[in-house]
């Protein structure tokens, strides 16, 4: 943990940030692909469950306990290390709506029964990028299975190309789903949104209105988003006429 200023960021290296938070504002995301992980409010605006892997220095968690008071907020972290940082990164104590739970995030998924989140963030990282157990397509299916009908999985795949997600595709080719991911412009990072079940398909010209909305109500700055926004799995795209 460093302090720059009004800045406190997050490092397991000297090589890559892993959170940073304004001290003055420490519900606020700085990092841009944190803000496109909140991409989920463009196809899920009012979750009653969510359900986070990966706490870092708990920009996600901070921000979702802010901004969805009646949403229950589930946190999964292995290292007992990044927890013990919770008090610095001014993450709210354990309440009826906020749980932070100490745990191997691939056998507490595998372990669950029936549909427990509507939204799941896969944020969970080594020094070296995504966490190999987290990237396999049995924790993609136990996440997928965990999502209540029309629920999200979001994913930041980080520089991994889009291959990864028609892989993780092809691994769920079963179930009822499409995919959409984007690229944010300042970061290497990939964020993938899994969306389950038959829900109605949205045009990029519904996106983008959305997104203006949000924008105007939460600054997430996801209007930036939507030139990149790709559908990787459903019909092919097209506009009504």
């Amino acid at each position: 943990m460093f302090d720059h200023g009004d800045m406190r960021t997050l490092h397991f290296d000297h090589k890559y940030v892993q959170s940073a938070m304004s001290i003055a504002e420490p519900h606020k995301l700085l990092l841009s692909y944190t803000r496109a992980m909140m991409g989920f409010m463009l196809f899920h605006a009012a979750p009653r469950h969510i359900l986070l892997v990966g706490l870092g220095g708990g920009s996600l968690a901070k921000y979702c306990y802010r901004h969805f008071p009646a949403a229950r907020i589930t946190v999964l972290e292995l290292s007992a290390e990044v927890i013990a940082l919770r008090d610095a990164f001014m993450i709210p104590a354990d309440d009826e709506r906020l749980q932070v739970i100490h745990t191997d995030a691939a056998a507490y998924m595998q372990a669950q029964q029936g549909n427990i989140a509507d939204i799941i963030m896969l944020d969970g990282f080594s020094a070296d990028g995504p966490a190999d157990e987290l990237s396999t397509s049995s924790f993609y299916a136990d996440c997928l299975r965990s999502l209540t009908p029309g629920g999200i999985l979001v994913s930041n795949l980080w520089d991994r190309p889009d291959f990864l997600v028609q892989a993780i595709g092809q691994a769920l080719a079963a179930s009822d789903w499409r995919i959409w991911w984007c690229r944010t412009s300042d970061s290497h990072n990939c964020i993938a949104f899994f969306i389950k079940g038959s829900v109605t398909p949205l045009f990029r010209s519904e996106i983008r209105s959305r997104a203006k909305k949000l924008d105007a109500q939460f600054g997430l700055q996801l209007l930036e988003l939507v030139p990149s926004f790709q559908l990787v799995r459903d019909k092919p795209e097209e506009e009504p006429t």
